[in-house]
């Protein structure tokens, strides 16, 4: 088995893994974000994502080097481990375990809704459940494969996107440019659900020992990084200032509709499904990588011979299966799953900014994770009450709890 993982290893290169990170980082943010913004927002939008960019940059460089200093299945959270001590760990873990009960199902929701049109007798859950089996069966193929597959679909995308949004802007006959006042509870809400496209740097980690060399790690994040931000801002200028019908809310897609005309509709239900599939399979198998590491049980511990940790992926799926069918008795909506998924992902991801100010040298990252960390805790105060009592209740419970009671 560890000459069959030392072949994988040599194959994820630079673009290969920036592949695997670009499409699935895009992924549902691209198809849900900037329409949901600009329509709760309007032009503010343009304020919310020059934010959340500039964080999501930074971001993206700090786990980047985390996951360089402690590479390993366990990602970030070894870093943790290192900084503050196993309970801490566990912690981490336990908020991204948490973030990805919510989040896949959202993802696969939002798929759904971009197909049903196709299926129109089938439900949003059912349809969602399909796409979740495509997924499963895609996680049980060699990463390396992934990878290149991701890299091909993800530049195809990323390619009509920013050829569509530059022909609406190269098209623009007036700028109206203003920028409506909303409240502070609006602007936070809209950074809680905007953080949702950076969302995804903190699992990179766990596809660590994928790489040869470390090099290849920090460029795919920066080359990355870049692409994904001129992306989003490119597609939130069109939004903000093409010429669209004002009157009623903004679909995407009337952003590619100048370019590919009747194939419109189908170009954007493929796309997302593809992204969304790729978003999957970057969280779920960053995450199966995780739990498979922690060891709790014999089970969750289990691998396939090309790797896959088979019993944490059982696990997972199962509790998605359950997510679905909450979904579809109406008990979750899909802002309810994106709104706690983030709340977790906060909550991990503030950790993981911690471990960077404890382990990083004076400089730069470490002056960006102590700004990170305090901005990050201010969003969070915006996020939904329970999750944030079940955050704290978490937070708590491992403060108090003794070190040596954990193996």
């Amino acid at each position: 088995m560890d000459n069959h993982s030392n072949q994988n290893t040599k194959k994820l290169n630079t673009f290969t893994l920036s592949g695997l990170i670009i499409g699935p980082i895009l992924g549902s943010g691209l198809i849900l974000l900037p329409p949901l913004l600009y329509n709760m927002v309007g032009n503010f939008t343009l304020v919310v994502w020059a934010i959340i960019l500039v964080l999501g940059f930074v971001f993206a460089l700090i786990f980047g080097k985390l996951a360089i200093l402690y590479p390993g299945d366990g990602g970030v959270s070894l870093a943790t481990k290192k900084a503050m001590g196993k309970k801490y760990q566990l912690l981490t873990s336990f908020y991204l375990i948490c973030a990805v009960f919510f989040g896949p199902v959202a993802v696969l929701i939002i798929a759904a809704q971009f197909i049903q049109p196709y299926f129109p007798d089938i439900s949003l859950e059912v349809l969602g459940f399909f796409t979740y089996i495509i997924t499963y069966v895609l996680l049980l193929t060699k990463i390396d494969f992934l990878g290149k597959i991701m890299l091909i679909v993800s530049s195809a995308i990323t390619l009509i996107f920013l050829i569509s949004s530059i022909n609406i802007i190269l098209n623009i006959n007036t700028f109206n440019f203003s920028i409506p006042l909303i409240s502070l509870n609006d602007f936070g809400h809209a950074l809680i659900i905007v953080f949702w496209s950076i969302v995804g740097w903190e699992v990179i980690g766990n596809y660590s020992t994928e790489v040869k060399e470390t090099k290849i790690l920090t460029n795919s994040v920066k080359l990355s990084a870049i692409i994904i931000s001129l992306v989003y801002i490119l597609t939130t200028l069109a939004i903000c200032f093409g010429e669209f019908p004002k009157n009623e809310e903004f679909k995407l897609v009337w952003l590619i509709e100048p370019m590919f005309k009747e194939y419109s509709n189908l170009i954007l239900a493929s796309v997302s499904i593809i992204l969304c599939v790729g978003t999957l399979i970057l969280f779920v198998g960053g995450v199966s990588r995780l739990i498979s590491s922690l060891k709790i049980t014999s089970y969750t511990s289990k691998h396939l011979k090309n790797n896959t940790p088979i019993g944490a992926l059982n696990l997972l799926s199962m509790i998605y299966i359950i997510t679905l069918v909450l979904v579809y008795f109406d008990i979750l909506s899909l802002e309810n799953l994106v709104a706690f998924a983030d709340g977790f992902f906060i909550a991990n991801a503030i950790i993981g900014l911690v471990t960077a100010i404890i382990l990083f040298e004076k400089g730069f990252l470490k002056t960006s994770a102590i700004i990170l960390t305090f901005l990050f805790s201010v969003i969070l105060l915006f996020s939904n009450i329970i999750i944030l009592a079940v955050i704290i209740g978490l937070f708590i419970f491992t403060y108090f709890k003794k070190s040596t009671s954990i193996k």
